[in-house]
Parts: C-alpha cells; structure tokens; sequence
C-alpha cells in the first residue's frame, strides 16, 4: 500500500468512518494513549519572575530578550488555552500518560534557585488541568538546561522525576534511577527510549534497541530531531548532527528501519511528519510544537506536503555551509516516502493499539484534528 493513501485513508470524516475497525484496541493491557505536547518555553509574566537576574552581557542577550517577550505573550493566553484544549480532551477520552517533548522551560535564569522554581512552577501549571495523578514524561531540551548552574539544577530535578513518572506509567518501581544521555522502560508490549540530542555517539541508543528485539512498537523521544530539518539554519543541531556522530547516525538509521521505529521530537518550533524506506525497513518521525507565538500559527496549511519539497534551502549561509547542508539533507532524503512541514502549532494526541499507531493533530485549541497521521 502506498504511503499517501494511508495518510489520506486517516484524513477527514472518511477516516472517522473506515477507520474505526482499523484501530480497534484488542485489549486494555495492549493499547493506550498519551496527550502530547511540543516545545512549551514556559515562561511569565513580568519577565522578572524568571530572569531578574539574567546576565545581559550574554552575546545572545537581543535574542535571549525577544524570546522573554515571545514567551510572556503567548503564557498571557494563547498557551494557556491550548493546554486547557489538550486537558479537555484528555477528560473526554481515554488517557494514559502526558508526553512534553522537551524545552519545557525558557531557561536562561542564571540563578539556580530561580531555575529550580521556574522547573517546578511549570510542572505544577502544565499537569494542573489534566486528570490527577496522570503520569507526566518530558526528555531534556536545550533550552531546561540553558543558564548559569542550570545544567546541575536540570539533571538533579528531572532524572528523580522521571523515574517516578515512568513508575507511576509502568506499575514497576525502578531499582535504579534512570539516567541520560539515554535510558529505556517499557509501557505494555513496547520499548520507549528518552536520550538527550546533543549526546555525540548515538550508539547507547542503538544498544537499548537491540537488547529489546520482542518489543511490539520502538519509541525514541529526543528534542532534537534525528531527520534534520530542511527549514532550519541550524541543521546541524539535532541527534546526530555533529561530525562526531557520523558513524554512530548510520548504524541508528539502520537500527531504527530494522524496528520499524517511530522517532518523537520536537526543537524546529514546526509540525514536521516523515517516513523514511530503505533496504533495512522503515521509520518515521514526528516532529511536535506547542510554541504558539502568533494566533495565526494554529493553521494546518503545509509549506511542505511531497518528498520532492525535502531539499536544502540556501537561505544566508556560505558555499561551504550550503554544500554541508545539502549532503546532510541526502542522507535522509534518499529514503524519504512520505513528507509533511508546517509551522504550526498546537497539541496532539498519540493512540496505540495492536492495530497502528496514529498522531492526531490538533491546531492552536482546536478540540477537533483536521489531520492524522499513521505512525505504524
């Protein structure tokens, strides 16, 4: 069956209707869903909540500042409506799990004290309108460790907290704490693995996957995209971008097409949507975001729909860096199938089941998706 036809197959009321035996859950112990999130930036309003004592002699201070007031603006409404959305929906029908994709902070407090409350205001506000008790994941972004002394306050928080979400998700306590640059667990019949994008050798991830060769579905939650982003100048900046990486990012490639993986992800500030084939198998990867900075971001409308769109653009980098970007986009490119970009935003909903896996799509506050995509 050709891709497209499973993509549009999931797509409007005709999916409602043909898909229902489809995804049928054969069981309560083997199917499940999570309410997912992208990137998030938590932040407040006055910006001297968080960032009273950032150092404005950081080189990046005029970005750094613009983002506060991006942040602030968005927190005021536009954010706090989309995480009532995604809460609501999470009422209405079944829901396992919370799943935040990282940069779930600003950061950029340069006091650890500080960095410690923002981490803990934002856990508090985010969980708040969801069922009680409802387990809460997220993998490390670059922004939750960004600041003076964040690096030790984000670790000391967020391996004992995982470890208890993943507890409470699982029903097993673990004997040892989870730590990164990359861990695993499994929920039901299949394999989840967190790891942190800027880890340089990739093969720890690739290790954790092959130790689990019966797992029914293989997850891999990273911030940083693993298929790099062809609307991104820093395209370097995802799993396995660095140079160190080069051989480590083959053995993933294939590793992952091998288990018909599905990579979870977030970092672009896009709602991004690829399936990769080759001579190993398959995977896709979906890219998330909650980043709702302009009200007219929650739109559906692709910049990108074909695998012909999936190309370098120039952009303002030099020959050098454009030759570099170019061959980093025909390692993913060769095998691309399926491709959708747009930048927008919103919350998602993961169903698993015996039968697939999709990721509904839901613009801004929407309660209703106007797109599904198929995972597995």
């Amino acid at each position: 069956m050709k891709s497209i036809t499973r993509l549009e197959f999931l797509i409007g009321s005709a999916a409602a209707t043909a898909g229902c035996k489809m995804f049928n859950f054969s069981s309560e112990g083997d199917s499940y869903s999570a309410a997912v999130l992208g990137d998030t930036h938590y932040d407040a309003d006055p910006i001297s909540v968080y960032h009273s004592h950032y150092d404005n002699s950081n080189p990046w201070a005029k970005i750094q500042n613009a983002e506060f007031v991006r942040n602030a603006n968005m927190w005021k409404d536009r954010c706090p409506k989309l995480l009532n959305a995604s809460a609501s929906l999470a009422h209405r029908e079944k829901t396992d799990f919370i799943l935040q994709l990282g940069d779930i902070i600003q950061g950029d407090c340069d006091h650890v004290p500080t960095h410690r409350k923002m981490l803990d205001d934002c856990i508090k506000y985010l969980r708040g309108p969801y069922p009680e008790a409802l387990p809460f994941l997220t993998v490390v972004g670059n922004h939750d460790f960004r600041g003076k002394g964040a690096w030790d306050a984000y670790f000391d928080f967020a391996e004992p907290f995982m470890t208890k979400e993943v507890a409470k998700l699982t029903g097993k306590s673990n004997s040892k704490l989870l730590k990164y640059p990359a861990f695993s667990f499994r929920k039901g019949p299949d394999l989840w693995v967190f790891c942190h994008f800027e880890m340089e050798d990739l093969n720890p991830i690739s290790d954790l996957i092959d130790a689990d060769i019966q797992a029914r579905y293989v997850f891999l939650v990273t911030h940083g995209p693993f298929t790099t982003c062809s609307r991104s100048g820093a395209y370097r900046w995802r799993l396995g971008g660095n140079k160190k990486s080069d051989a480590s990012r083959v053995r993933l490639y294939e590793t992952l097409s091998r288990r018909k993986a599905i990579v979870l992800s977030g970092h672009t500030h896009m709602t991004n949507y690829y399936r990769h084939e080759n001579k190993f198998g398959s995977f896709c990867e979906f890219t998330a975001n909650s980043v709702w900075a302009k009200q007219e971001r929650a739109t559906l409308v692709s910049v990108d729909d074909d695998p012909s769109d999936y190309k370098a653009l120039k952009g303002r980098f030099t020959d050098e860096q454009f030759k570099d970007f170019e061959e980093d986009v025909a390692f993913f490119k060769r095998g691309l199938v399926e491709y959708f970009s747009n930048y927008g935003a919103g919350h998602y909903r993961l169903d698993v089941s015996n039968a697939g896996v999709r990721m509904k799509f839901y613009p801004g506050d929407a309660l209703d998706s106007p797109r599904v995509f198929l995972l597995a």
